[in-house]
């Protein structure tokens, strides 16, 4: 029992010279790493408090480029704001692009417009958008605008309107059951 046990201790021993001396070859005195034993032991004791910033941060930038996104698919002009012939803005385009140069944040004030078909459908919808905007605002300066290829998601005010009217004369009227006779 005592060989096995000089073995084992042999063994511990040469292992541990082997790793202090590799540790010593990484990193010298020179290096700082004699500091770093202290930074890193309490940094250690305190966990998780010093990596408690970088987490958090980890998690709200994604909810910071799903908020942009959001904004971006809000304040974009799509088919449906634009007549399909002249490319000019509609009525409710006007209305939104009101909104997005008035009321919007003013960190938000920023018109993204879906690009056509060609490029002269394109610069006609730009064009119009520009031609907008500088009728709402005459003097100062005007809202950055940006091509985007997504349209936000939605439908004409035509097509919401045919749906709910034909939802409503499909409403049955209403109608009360007969009560329980009482003996």
């Amino acid at each position: 029992m005592n060989r096995h046990f000089i073995l084992g201790l042999t063994l511990f021993a040469g292992a541990f010279a082997a790793a202090s001396a590799s540790a010593q070859q990484a990193c010298s005195t020179e290096a700082g790493c004699s500091q770093s034993f202290h930074y890193d032991y309490y940094r250690n004791n305190r966990w998780p408090l010093p990596f408690r910033g970088i987490d958090s941060s980890a998690v709200l930038n994604y909810f910071d480029v799903q908020r942009n996104n959001g904004w971006k698919l809000h304040n974009t002009l799509g088919n449906a704001m634009f007549e399909p012939q002249s490319h000019m803005l509609t009525d409710a385009g006007r209305t939104h692009m009101q909104w997005i140069v008035s009321q919007a944040p003013q960190d938000r004030r920023v018109v993204f417009v879906l690009v056509g078909r060609n490029q002269q459908e394109t610069a006609a919808r730009v064009e119009s958008t520009q031609l907008a905007i500088s009728e709402m605002i005459p003097v100062g300066p005007l809202p950055t605008i940006y091509l985007t290829d997504r349209d936000a998601p939605g439908s004409s005010g035509t097509y919401q309107t045919a749906i709910n009217r034909a939802m409503n004369s499909t409403v049955p009227s209403p109608r009360l059951t007969a009560a329980p006779a009482t003996p």
